[in-house]
């Protein structure tokens, strides 16, 4: 069974469950780690999706320890469900964000479409999941900042040791990644200048739904990999945000 042909009400009963047992699955790295071994030493070609909860640090300042961890453990299991669900591989978990790879390899358009899907099911999933039984067991309704990039990085084992060494990605993609999700809104989803002139054309992409941000440019420094003498350009993703 596909990710598509989960049912809301699915989803719903597990978060549910979730709420009231503790986190209902094995949330490991690993997959993505195999996915990585593969190219090691050298360059691969990935869209990064960094995920990151809103207003967290209030949130841990105002809730008990367990109820805070609850909220960020219900929100990973979710996110990691939906990202595996369109192809993806949960990369690393940091605090209250995940960070997660759509392999381009070979069909980088695809990765592109799998990672915005991914986006668009991860929103609708908070909106009318999350939040709701969050909202029924005393817990406050989040949001979220999500910022992607496409490009290549390049994949450091550091040690001798393949199977022991820490495995981690370098590279302008997942600095961007970074870069863009801090200047997001709640529930805002920014995309890098690389996914936006791989997409652009497709006929599964409406034009509407990628609008060109206005950057400071005494904050925002950073400069296009595909035009030196240019910004690197954001833009912002909307749908509406209907499970596909």
């Amino acid at each position: 069974m596909s990710f598509n042909d989960v049912s809301l009400e699915q989803i719903r009963a597990r978060v549910v469950k979730t709420s009231a047992h503790g986190i209902q699955l094995n949330m490991s790295t690993d997959e993505s780690k195999k996915l990585l071994k593969r190219h090691v030493n050298r360059k691969t070609n990935l869209v990064i999706m960094i995920i990151d909860v809103n207003n967290s640090t209030e949130m841990s300042l105002t809730l008990q320890e367990d109820r805070f961890a609850l909220l960020i453990q219900t929100f990973a299991q979710e996110i990691s469900i939906a990202v595996t669900g369109y192809g993806g591989y949960v990369f690393k978990y940091e605090g209250d964000a995940v960070i997660a790879l759509f392999p381009g390899e070979y069909d980088k358009l695809k990765a592109c479409k799998n990672a915005l899907n991914s986006v668009t099911s991860i929103l609708q999933i908070i909106r009318e999941v999350i939040n709701p039984v969050f909202k029924e067991n005393g817990l406050p309704e989040i949001s979220v900042k999500i910022g992607l990039t496409h490009g290549y990085a390049s994949v450091l084992l550091y040690g001798p040791s393949l199977e022991k060494a820490h495995i981690d990605i370098i590279g302008s993609s997942i600095s961007m990644a970074s870069k863009i999700v801090s200047i997001a809104k709640p529930n805002q989803v920014l995309i890098g200048e690389s996914i936006y002139n791989i997409v652009k054309s497709s006929t599964c992409i409406n034009d509407s739904k990628l609008v060109e941000i206005i950057l400071d440019p005494i904050k925002w420094k950073y400069l296009s990999r595909s035009d030196p003498d240019s910004m690197y350009r954001v833009y912002k993703y909307t749908e509406n945000y209907s499970k596909p």
